[in-house]
């Protein structure tokens, strides 16, 4: 073979490789929420999987953040703020997230508590749960492992609360926040605790975001119809315009409680059924279309610490309700977007868009029930005036006593 045809054999070979690398790229882009599923399974059966460790809520560790049971909150304003975060656990090497893995630790840190968790201090004293949440990847099908992983996540929030609740005195409202899962797990607990009387009336509000929440599941709370309710829910889930498939699988797809086994709630899919939207910008549950001039402020407060309060952005978005789920316009600041990455139309953004919006409706729902007068009341603590006794001597009789 002469010296040219060995030239177009190799420009022949590398045309053929490079077409080859093209369509792995191509296949891998297409097929990407399946290459994210396969590499995040955990491999193996729940059941035969060792337990992580329990957090432990009678000590700090057990908590992203918790307010001194040791001081008295009679003058500390506003109410009491249960917050069950995002999913961050991805998967892969168990089907609940370890509690003693220090990177994830990290992203709780750094990227839940600017984001999630310090919103809501405005609105009073604020409780955040450690928790062995199920893996990202148990949302991502109907498994038998899933469910469990779910139930097994959920008993953890349900320990929590009830410390929460024995240190929430009766003067005090209450507001439940739920992100993504948290969302999840708020819903089950709305169920099983506020299903009527005294602590009803101690709901401020309750959150749902990022997580379907059926109407007909309701139950006794009903949705939040204006700024001035309370003992309400606000439930919410956003998506930009390029995100139809994901606000598809948010509608049909999706695993919720089945609630009406109280006794022990399974879990099923969405499947179109109807659900509640409250536009975050109107907080109302009106089709209408809000402005961007209505958004208070979003932030992308990732690695910012406790003491440090993010400047929230104004005017990035507008919000429709439609069909159950919040339409977006594209925020302005790329920041505040679902980034295009990996397996990113499902993680935890490192961002709140509406960051700003809920915090003053969360201060305001509390402040709304307080002034309603509804709640016992206690008396402000007496500030005892200390006297100082001087030792004085014993002074024996002249005379001895008759008997």
């Amino acid at each position: 073979m002469t010296k040219l045809g060995y030239i177009h054999i190799r420009i022949i070979i590398s045309v053929l490789l490079g077409l080859l690398a093209l369509l792995l790229i191509f296949a891998s882009w297409y097929y990407r929420d399946d290459l994210f599923r396969s590499i995040y399974d955990p491999g193996e059966p729940f059941q035969t999987m060792d337990r992580p460790v329990a957090p432990v809520y009678h000590s700090a560790s057990g908590w992203l953040l918790r307010p001194d049971p040791n001081i008295d909150p009679i003058d500390i304003p506003g109410g009491d703020v249960f917050v069950v975060s995002p999913t961050l656990f991805l998967g892969r090497t168990h089907w609940n997230a370890p509690t003693d893995d220090a990177k994830l630790a990290s992203q709780f840190t750094h990227v839940v508590l600017p984001n999630y968790i310090l919103p809501f201090t405005s609105a009073g004293r604020v409780y955040a749960p450690k928790y062995r949440q199920a893996a990202l990847y148990t949302f991502l099908n109907n498994r038998d492992d899933s469910l469990l992983a779910m139930e097994f996540a959920y008993q953890d929030v349900r320990r929590a609360f009830t410390v929460f609740l024995a240190e929430n005195p009766p003067e005090r409202p209450i507001v439940l926040v739920g992100y993504g899962q948290g969302g999840l797990h708020v819903q089950r607990l709305l169920s099983e605790f506020f299903g009527g009387g005294k602590l009803n009336q101690k709901l401020a509000v309750a959150y749902v975001i990022d997580h379907p929440t059926v109407l007909e599941n309701l139950g006794e709370i009903k949705p939040c119809a204006r700024k001035q309710d309370t003992n309400c829910l606000v439930a919410f889930g956003a998506f930009e315009p390029k995100e139809k498939k994901r606000a598809r699988r948010f509608t049909q797809r999706t695993l919720v409680w089945d609630l009406g086994n109280t006794a022990r709630p399974n879990m099923r899919s969405v499947s179109g059924r109807p659900l509640l939207c409250v536009n975050p910008l109107l907080w109302t549950m009106d089709t209408d279309y809000a402005p961007p001039r209505l958004h208070l402020g979003g932030v992308a407060a990732e690695g910012l610490g406790l003491e440090t309060m993010p400047v929230p952005v104004p005017q990035q978005t507008g919000a429709q309700c439609q069909d159950g789920i919040l339409l977006l316009d594209k925020p302005k600041q790329k920041a505040l977007r679902r980034p295009s990455r990996f397996g990113g139309k499902y993680r935890t953004l490192p961002s709140n868009l509406f960051y700003e919006d809920l915090r003053i409706d969360a201060k305001r729902r509390v402040q709304n029930l307080i002034d309603k007068d509804i709640l016992p009341k206690r008396a402000p603590l007496l500030e005892l005036e200390t006297i100082e006794i001087e030792d004085s001597p014993v002074t024996l009789p002249l005379k001895p006593i008759k008997q």
